[in-house]
C-alpha cells in the first residue's frame, strides 16, 4: 500500500470527530467541492484554479484517492453545499476561494460533529453543575437551530433570502463554539489566564473598525430587494459589535497593566 496509510472507515470516523485542527480538514472539504464542482459542469482546469490547487491534485480528489474519509452522519456535506454553490458562482465571475473561508468551513464541521463540545465530565460543585447544564442546554438549542436554518436554506431557491438563513446558521454555530469553549474551561478548572494581544495592535484594528462603521450601508445603498436591505443591515449591526468587542479588549488590556 505505500507509506499511505489506509484506516478502517470505523477508525477514520473516530479521528474525523477528534479533529481540532482545520487545516487537517481542508483535504476533505476540497474533495468535496472537486465533486459537486465537477457534477456542476466544470472542467478540472477550472476547479484547480478556483481551489488554488494543482489539476492532478483535482482528478485525485474525483478518483476518491485524495481527501476521502467516508463518515457517516458528520456534518461535511451539510456545510460544504451551500460553499460549493458559492464557489461556482466565484468561477463565473473568474474568482478563487480563499483559505479562511475553507478554514471557517472546517471549524464549523468541528464544531457540528464533534459530538456537539458537550463536556460530560462530572464535578462535585453544586453551582458548577448547574451552569454547566444550563450551558450544556443552550448549545444543543444553538446546534439545532443552525441545523434547521441550514435545512430551511437548502430549501429556498432566493439567492437574498438563502444567503440571510445561510449567515444565521453560521451565527449560530459560532455561539455554539464559544459555549463548549466556555464549558470546557469551566470543567477544567476555570483557571486559564488567557492572552490578549498588544494594545497597538488591538487600537490599529479598532481604527479599522471605526472607519468602515462610518458609513452606514443601510442608510448610504440602496437597494430595491427587500432582504439584501436585511443584509445591509446585518452588516452595520456586526461592525457595531466588532467596534465593542475590540474596545473591551483593549480595556481589558489597560486595567491588566495596572499595578496591584
Amino acid at each position: 500500500m505505500g507509506a499511505t496509510e489506509i484506516l478502517p472507515a470505523a477508525k477514520r470516523r473516530h479521528r474525523f470527530l477528534e479533529t481540532t485542527n482545520e487545516e487537517i480538514l481542508l483535504p476533505v472539504i476540497r474533495a468535496d467541492l472537486a465533486r459537486r464542482l465537477a457534477e456542476k459542469g466544470f472542467r478540472v482546469s477550472e476547479i484547480a484554479a478556483a481551489l488554488r490547487v494543482t489539476q492532478p491534485a483535482v482528478t485525485q480528489y474525483l478518483r476518491g484517492r485524495r481527501g476521502a474519509w467516508n463518515v457517516e452522519n458528520s456534518h461535511v456535506d451539510t456545510m460544504v453545499n451551500p460553499l460549493a454553490e458559492k464557489l461556482a458562482q466565484k468561477i463565473r465571475s473568474g474568482l478563487t476561494i480563499e483559505t479562511a473561508e475553507l478554514l471557517e468551513t472546517a471549524r464549523q464541521i468541528i464544531v457540528m460533529d464533534s459530538d456537539r463540545g458537550i463536556v460530560t465530565r462530572k464535578t462535585n460543585e453544586p453551582q458548577r453543575s448547574k451552569v454547566l447544564e444550563l450551558l450544556r442546554h443552550r448549545l444543543r438549542l444553538e446546534l439545532d437551530a443552525a441545523e434547521k436554518y441550514l435545512e430551511l436554506a437548502n430549501r429556498t431557491s432566493e439567492d437574498y433570502t438563502k444567503l440571510l438563513l445561510r449567515m444565521i446558521a453560521a451565527d449560530s454555530i459560532r455561539h455554539g463554539d464559544v459555549v463548549s469553549q466556555l464549558m470546557s474551561w469551566l470543567a477544567a478548572g476555570a483557571k486559564s489566564e488567557g492572552v490578549i494581544p498588544s494594545g497597538d495592535l488591538l487600537k490599529s484594528m479598532l481604527s479599522i473598525e471605526d472607519s468602515a462603521a462610518e458609513t452606514s450601508l443601510t442608510r448610504n445603498v440602496e437597494v430595491d430587494h427587500p432582504v439584501a436591505r436585511l443584509l445591509l443591515q446585518w452588516i452595520d449591526i456586526d461592525e457595531e459589535k466588532h467596534e465593542k468587542m475590540v474596545s473591551g479588549l483593549i480595556g481589558l488590556n489597560t486595567n491588566r497593566k495596572q499595578p496591584t
